[in-house]
């Protein structure tokens, strides 16, 4: 548990991070609920760290991240993309 790790708070986690995050659900898991995926990104908001979240719709399960999944890979292909350009890659 990262938040144990800190106190109980899990934005300390991430406290002074300079990274940019992507954060993708799938409205199936249910091992990792998107209600888990938002707590990570409030804690990463409240760190201060730019953070995109995008949940997608899937009826895959858990292992929907293992498939051929169109909007993750569009998804991650925007967001490595812009983190490119921003780059001058």
């Amino acid at each position: 548990d990262l938040a144990a790790d800190h106190d109980g708070v899990l934005a300390k986690a991430f406290a002074g991070t300079k990274t940019r995050f992507c954060v993708a659900s799938f409205t199936s898991d249910w091992l990792f609920p998107t209600a888990d995926s938002r707590a990570i990104v409030h804690a990463l908001n409240a760190a201060g760290a730019s953070v995109s979240l995008v949940e997608l719709e899937s009826d895959k399960g858990h292992d929907a991240f293992l498939l051929e999944e169109p909007n993750l890979f569009a998804t991650t292909r925007g967001f490595l993309g812009a983190a490119a350009r921003a780059r001058g890659i």
